[in-house]
């Protein structure tokens, strides 16, 4: 089913599919973050591995759940072996539980993501050359790792939407990957990030979104709330509230008009790459629904644009 669900994303125009991370749920998250989800890197490189076209993405890998030096060799190898269609998406995390199970400190996970995120690009920059490093938390030398990533570097997309995510960006990334702002929110972000490195170019302006999810005109939508019936952990008030039109609509939901004046909203805020979630990664649709979104969206709305909008979600 994965293998069929990827294909229908590639046969359908969509630039790149995503997969998100949960290592170990805490059982006190599980009644809203499901514990089965799949390995990012190793959906990464199946999907990579059964197309030609697609690209595949984390969204987003919690960087300081794995040790730098692996994570660079696994994502080195998908890089190469797919011809370059890995994007690294990376974030701090925020499941203190998860956190806890991992041996990782979790008011730390900043600094350990910006140190690991060092780490990864040099061991990518050295062209196999010894690398040598000692910080706060990672102390290696002289290891040399190889192949080098196709362009020299894994496309690094970093995902957050407070500052330190804004600065981080600007400092490590290729690509500024936040979870829904509002299109004035984005501006804002957009433009911090080009004041700080004084140049865009080869910087690429992306957003996950919310649930989308393509209605029949007239149609209405009740999302499930976190709160209906039990109560949500303090961890999962990381994720900014779903951004809504003057008229309360959620954004990305609607009938194709409205989803196509939601992804120009967006454009004018200086988006330029769009991540959907057809599924929250639970059980809230079919496999069948899921691809029927795909495909009513593909037609109904990406249709409308030159450029390809750009989708994920977990197949």
């Amino acid at each position: 089913m994965f293998g069929a669900v990827v294909d229908v994303i590639e046969g359908l125009g969509y630039a790149d599919v995503w997969f998100g991370d949960h290592v170990a749920v805490p059982a006190y998250a599980a009644h809203i973050t499901e514990p089965d989800w799949l390995e990012p890197l190793a959906c990464c490189l199946l999907a990579l591995g059964r197309t030609t076209r697609l690209r595949a993405g984390t969204d987003v890998l919690v960087v300081p759940y794995r040790n730098p030096l692996v994570l660079a060799k696994m994502a080195a190898t998908a890089d190469v072996v797919s011809g370059g269609r890995l994007l690294l998406g990376v974030g701090v995390g925020y499941l203190k539980g998860e956190f806890a199970a991992l041996g990782v400190d979790f008011d730390r996970r900043g600094a350990i993501t910006d140190e690991h995120l060092t780490v990864l690009r040099a061991l990518w920059g050295s062209g196999g050359a010894p690398v040598s490093f000692h910080g706060a938390d990672v102390h290696f030398d002289d290891v040399c790792l190889g192949p080098p990533p196709v362009a020299g570097q894994v496309p690094v997309w970093v995902g957050g939407n407070a500052p330190a995510a804004i600065r981080r960006a600007a400092s490590f990334g290729d690509a500024w990957h936040p979870l829904f702002p509002t299109p004035a929110g984005y501006r804002r972000g957009r433009d911090a990030i080009a004041h700080r490195r004084g140049s865009t170019d080869g910087f690429t302006f992306s957003i996950s979104l919310a649930t989308t999810k393509v209605l029949d005109r007239g149609a209405t939508f009740t999302p499930t709330s976190w709160g209906e019936s039990t109560e949500v952990p303090d961890d999962f008030g990381y994720a900014p509230p779903v951004p809504t039109t003057d008229d309360g609509r959620f954004r990305f939901v609607g009938d194709p008009d409205q989803l196509a004046a939601d992804v120009e909203a967006y454009v004018d805020a200086g988006v330029e790459h769009f991540t959907l979630r057809f599924s929250a990664g639970g059980h809230d649709i079919t496999v069948d629904g899921f691809v029927d979104q795909l495909q009513r969206f593909a037609h109904d709305v990406m249709a409308r644009f030159t450029e390809p909008v750009t989708t994920g979600g977990q197949p």
